[in-house]
């Protein structure tokens, strides 16, 4: 689409915004260029098995890439309802939500029972329409955010909704990101789940694969951009995954089976742990939960918890952050090739050492021999030269030693 088209479509857009919200009263102030911004992915209908549960990094590579730069949550499940209609709501809102039918703008649609993070940020934060978008490609009627009456329209997120494919919607939002320099920025990617619902598996992991490629070229504007530089958290996930092999395959979902709900989580950002995969049990509604923390504002409807393991500092209370005990967890991925993630927590500093046997019992990498301080850390394995087989790797630290087990796959 040409720019001048896309200008006065945007156009648009912002003065039906603006319209709902001629009465609230925003402070310049309240926005700086250094401060913290959010943008977060969403890509329908993605399994996990296909896209951060690959350990082959078949259809993700550039995300896989990625990962290290940040963190990845493993056990990120949608844990209610896993159909579009329903995920999309509960991400918004940090809880799980009804909705309601309703006729807006002419158009058959529903709406959000519950307020969304789009209405508690603005309000919150004090800020006009065009600091909070939302880009998606053209659908006649969009679902709505709710009518709370403490929140409601006058909050609403400006909507960007053109254009026919994931590319499409790719674009648009770097036309946002390049004219409107937004504080807060949801990108929502549509493809994965059509090209699951056609049947077709090639036109099911193509898209995966244009998605993957979406998340690389947004993360490098981040980077690139010095208003978004270095300020700017990246989220990324999906509102649910499709049926495993075992209840029906990947052309649908619904139901409760792992593949309908378990999902990827990747945050990057230069507050996010890199490197970092965790294991601790995440769902929905934590997502804009967090969001709300890191913005600092008030959520009082929200049913989420803050996933403070994703931050290297938070000004929230953490009590992750008190470590009572040593403790050494199973690698991930396992079964791995070529790489795994060793994560142990250290209750005070101390001299550690961790190293790699063969089942013979014999030493074959030493990964850690130094002094480290207290607190979580994540050290990687690399295992490309070593054969295919079952390895153990023992952390000792002072009086505290343990040993696990795990698998090389080649």
């Amino acid at each position: 689409m040409k720019s001048l088209e896309w200008l006065i479509i945007l156009t648009v857009v912002l003065f039906a915004s603006l319209v709902v919200s001629q009465e609230v009263q925003f402070d310049e102030q309240s926005f700086q260029t250094d401060s913290e911004k959010v943008v977060v992915i969403i890509i329908d209908g993605a399994r996990y098995s296909e896209t951060l549960g690959d350990t082959t990094q078949t259809y993700t590579p550039k995300m896989w890439n990625l990962s290290s730069e940040g963190t990845v949550i493993d056990n990120f499940y949608n844990d209610s309802i896993t159909y579009t209609s329903r995920a999309i709501p509960a991400l918004w809102s940090g809880t799980w939500t009804d909705v309601r039918d309703t006729t807006y703008l002419g158009n058959q649609t529903q709406y959000s029972l519950k307020p969304s993070i789009f209405e508690y940020y603005r309000k919150d934060k004090n800020m006009p329409a065009e600091e909070c978008f939302y880009v998606l490609k053209y659908i006649q009627s969009l679902w709505l955010p709710s009518f709370d009456p403490d929140y409601g329209p006058a909050y609403w997120p400006t909507n960007v909704s053109v254009g026919q494919s994931d590319k499409d919607v790719s674009d648009q939002a770097q036309l946002v990101m390049d004219n409107y320099h937004p504080h807060f920025l949801w990108i929502y990617l549509a493809d994965v789940d059509h090209g699951g619902h056609s049947g077709n598996w090639d036109e099911y992991t193509t898209a995966i694969g244009v998605a993957d490629s979406i998340v690389e070229v947004i993360w490098k504007k981040i980077e690139t951009d010095t208003f978004y530089k270095n300020s700017t958290t990246l989220f990324v996930t999906n509102d649910h995954g499709r049926h495993d092999d075992q209840n029906g395959g990947f052309k649908s979902h619904g139901d409760g089976c792992d593949g309908c709900r378990h999902i990827q989580y990747l945050a990057l950002g230069p507050n996010i742990k890199k490197n970092f995969w965790s294991t601790k049990n995440r769902r929905t509604p934590d997502m804009s939960t967090t969001i709300a923390g890191i913005f600092d504002i008030e959520a009082p409807k929200m049913s989420g918890e803050y996933m403070s393991e994703l931050f290297v500092t938070t000004e929230i209370n953490d009590q992750d952050n008190s470590i009572d005990n040593f403790s050494l967890d199973q690698n991930y991925p396992n079964p791995f090739n070529p790489t795994t993630n060793i994560r142990f927590s250290l209750p005070s500093n101390g001299f550690v050492t961790l190293k790699i046997y063969n089942t013979i019992g014999e030493e074959v990498i030493e990964l850690v021999r130094r002094n480290i301080d207290a607190g979580n850390h994540n050290v990687v394995l690399d295992a490309s030269n070593l054969p295919t087989g079952a390895y153990f790797y023992r952390i000792s630290a002072g009086d505290y030693s343990e040993t696990k087990k795990m698998l090389l796959i080649k």
